[in-house]
C-alpha cells in the first residue's frame, strides 16, 4: 500500500514522491548521509535505493528513520539477485523496502530465457522474506529479438503472483511506446514508477521542463494500481539538486 502524508496546512493528503539515488550518486558517494538529509529537507517522501552491496545500510536505514524518509524498493542487479541472494535480501532488510527491482541487464547479460529464469526464482525467494520484485526496463527491452520484444516475453513468462514492473516514462518513449496507454495496459503489475521528462530533441529534462503531461501519466498510473513514483535524471548537469528540486516542485503543482 501507498503510504499517506499530509500537508498540515490545507489539511489534505499528499502524494509522496520519491527520488533514484542513482540521479544523486556523485553527492551520495561523498556524503551519504548528508545527501540522505538534504533530500529531505527538499521535500521528498522516499528514495530508491541503488548502492553497492556491502555498503552501511544499517546506518543509513537508521538517518532515514530520523528524518522520517521512506525507502519502499531498492534496485539490485542480475548478477547479484543470482550469486548474492541472502546478501541483497538483508540489504532490503535493513533499508525496510517492500520491494526488490532489477535495474538494468549488460548486454552480455542479454540471455532472455535465464534473465527470465533468475528474476522468478529471485522473486519467490524473496516472497518468503514478505518482499517482492519488479523489472525495470530501458528501450532495449523493445528491440525484437528472434521476432519477440524481451519485455513482452518478461510480461508473458513471469508469475504476476511473484513478479511486478517498474516503468519508466521516459524509457517507454524511447522503446517507441505510448506512455499513457501502455500504463494502461499495464494494469496490476505495473507497481512503480519512474518520472523523468523529455525534451523535444529527445534528451532526458526534468520534471515539467519537457514534453510530458505528468498529471495525466501519474492519473492513468494510479487507476493501473501503481504504488510508488520516483523523479530520476540519468545524467542531471553538475551541482544536480537544481534539477531534483525542480522536479519535485513540478509535481507538487499537479496535485
Amino acid at each position: 500500500m501507498r503510504p499517506i502524508f499530509w500537508n498540515r496546512e490545507a489539511c489534505e493528503p499528499v502524494r509522496p514522491i520519491g527520488i533514484q539515488l542513482y540521479t544523486l550518486r556523485k553527492p551520495f558517494a561523498a556524503d551519504p548521509l548528508g545527501t540522505l538529509g538534504r533530500i529531505r529537507d527538499i521535500g521528498y517522501d522516499a528514495v530508491e535505493f541503488a548502492a553497492p552491496l556491502g555498503s552501511d545500510f544499517a546506518g543509513f536505514a537508521a538517518r532515514m528513520r530520523e528524518i522520517g524518509l521512506d525507502c519502499p524498493s531498492a534496485h539490485a542487479g542480475l548478477t547479484d539477485m543470482a550469486e548474492q541472494p541472502d546478501a541483497v535480501l538483508a540489504m532490503a532488510k535493513a533499508l525496510g523496502c517492500r520491494y526488490l527491482v532489477m535495474p538494468y541487464v549488460m548486454p552480455d547479460q542479454r540471455d532472455w530465457s535465464s534473465v527470465i529464469s533468475t528474476l522468478g526464482a529471485f522473486a519467490k525467494r524473496a516472497r518468503a522474506d514478505g518482499l517482492r520484485v519488479a523489472y525495470h526496463h530501458h528501450d532495449f527491452e523493445f528491440e525484437a529479438v528472434d521476432g519477440v520484444r524481451p519485455f513482452d516475453r518478461l510480461v508473458a513468462e513471469t508469475d504476476p503472483d511473484f513478479v511486478d514492473f517498474e516503468l519508466d516514462v521516459y524509457w517507454l518513449t524511447k522503446g517507441g511506446e505510448d506512455p499513457r496507454a501502455f500504463i494502461e495496459r499495464m494494469a496490476g503489475r505495473v507497481k512503480l514508477v519512474h518520472l523523468k521528462d523529455m525534451a523535444p530533441d529527445g534528451r532526458m529534462a526534468d520534471v515539467g521542463a519537457g514534453t510530458f503531461d505528468f498529471s495525466d501519466l501519474i492519473q492513468a498510473a494510479d487507476v493501473a494500481g501503481a504504488e510508488h513514483y520516483f523523479v530520476e535524471h540519468d545524467f542531471p548537469p553538475a551541482p544536480w539538486w537544481p534539477s531534483v528540486e525542480t522536479s519535485l516542485a513540478h509535481l507538487r503543482t499537479l496535485g
